[in-house]
C-alpha cells in the first residue's frame, strides 16, 4: 500500500509545488495578476500547442499496440462526454460554467501526469501503448473541449461556425501539423529538436505556476456545488465506469493502465487556459485543476490498489 501511495505522491507533488510557487509569486507581489493573464494568453496560443506538437512528433506510432483498447477508450470517452453535455445544464444554472464542468469532468492530464504514472506502473520498456494512447486522447479532448464550449455559447449553434472554431483552435492546428509531420516522416535538424525538447520541459511548470498564481481560496464557496459535481465525475464516477467496463471486456496490463490514465487522472492543466480563452468561468476551471490534482494523489491509490487486487496488471 505504501508503494502505491508513493507512486501517486511522486507523480503529483511536483505539480503541487509548481502551483505553490505561483501562489507565492502572486502573494508576494513579485508578479501581478495582469502579468499572469498575459502569460496565460501566451501559454494557450503558443506554448501549449508547441508542447502538444512535440509530444506527437516524438511518439513512436510504429510500436505494437492494442487497437481495440484504443477504440474502447475513444468510444467510452465520447459517450460519457455526450451524456454529461446533456446532464450538466440540468444540474447547473450558470451557463458560463457548463463548458468548464464538462471538460473538467472528462479531460485528463495525460501528458503531465500520465507519462510518469505509466512509467512507474509498467516500466519504460512497456510504454508503447500508453504513449500512443496519450498522443491520440490529448488532441481528441482538445477538439471535444472546443466543441463543448461552442455548444454552450450564447449565439445559436452553427455547425459551420463550430467547425471553424475547432479548426482554428491553436491546439487543434498543432495536432494536425504534428500528425502530418509523423505521417510524412519529417525529421528536423538537431537544433530544432533541442529547442522543441526544452520548450516541452518548460511549458508544464510554467502553466502550473500561472494557474497557482491566479488561484483564490475565497472563490471556493461560490463554486461549491459545481466543484464537487465536477471532481466527483473526474476522480470517481467516470474512472469507475471506464475501468469496470474495460476489465469486463478483458483488457489487462498496458491496456488497462492506458484506460486508467485516460480517465482517472486529474483535469488537464491546459483546460484552464482554454476555459479562459472561451469565456468560461476561469475561477471554477482553476479550482477544478488544482483540487483534482491534489485529490488524485489519494483516489489513484485506491484505483491502483483495486486493479492490483483484481489482477488487472
Amino acid at each position: 500500500m505504501f508503494g502505491y501511495l508513493m507512486i501517486g505522491f511522486n507523480a503529483v507533488m511536483p505539480m503541487v509545488m509548481y502551483m505553490l510557487m505561483g501562489q507565492t509569486f502572486a502573494r508576494s507581489g513579485m508578479i501581478q495578476q495582469s502579468s499572469f493573464k498575459e502569460f496565460n494568453k501566451a501559454i494557450f496560443s503558443i506554448l501549449l500547442p508547441i508542447n502538444l506538437f512535440t509530444n506527437i512528433y516524438i511518439s513512436d506510432f510504429k510500436q505494437t499496440f492494442n487497437a481495440s483498447a484504443l477504440a474502447f477508450i475513444l468510444i467510452t470517452a465520447g459517450t460519457l462526454y455526450a451524456i454529461l453535455a446533456f446532464v450538466i445544464p440540468k444540474f447547473e444554472s450558470e451557463q458560463k460554467r457548463y463548458g468548464v464542468m464538462l471538460q473538467g469532468s472528462v479531460r485528463s492530464n495525460a501528458i503531465l501526469f500520465g507519462l510518469p504514472l505509466g512509467t512507474a506502473l509498467l516500466g519504460e520498456s512497456n510504454m508503447g501503448m500508453v504513449t500512443i494512447t496519450i498522443a491520440i486522447i490529448v488532441p481528441f479532448w482538445n477538439i471535444m473541449s472546443v466543441v463543448g464550449f461552442s455548444l454552450y455559447s450564447d449565439s445559436k449553434v452553427s455547425f459551420k461556425q463550430m467547425g471553424k472554431t475547432v479548426i482554428t483552435n491553436p491546439m487543434v492546428i498543432a495536432t494536425i501539423i504534428g500528425i502530418l509531420v509523423v505521417l510524412f516522416n519529417i525529421q528536423f535538424p538537431t537544433f530544432i529538436n533541442t529547442t522543441l525538447t526544452n520548450i516541452n520541459r518548460m511549458v508544464s511548470p510554467l502553466a502550473l505556476m500561472v494557474m497557482g498564481g491566479t488561484f483564490s481560496f475565497k472563490d471556493i464557496r461560490n463554486s461549491g456545488k459545481s466543484l464537487i459535481f465536477t471532481l466527483s465525475n473526474k476522480l470517481i464516477i467516470l474512472p469507475l465506469i471506464a475501468i469496470t467496463l474495460g476489465a469486463l471486456v478483458g483488457f489487462r496490463d498496458d491496456a488497462i493502465i492506458s484506460i486508467l490514465i485516460a480517465f482517472a487522472g486529474p483535469t488537464a492543466v491546459s483546460s484552464y487556459a482554454q476555459a479562459v480563452a472561451a469565456g468560461g468561468d476561469g475561477k471554477l476551471a482553476n479550482q477544478v485543476v488544482v483540487f483534482s490534482t491534489i485529490l488524485s494523489m489519494f483516489t489513484l491509490v485506491v484505483w491502483i490498489t483495486l486493479m492490483k487486487v483484481f489482477g488487472l496488471f
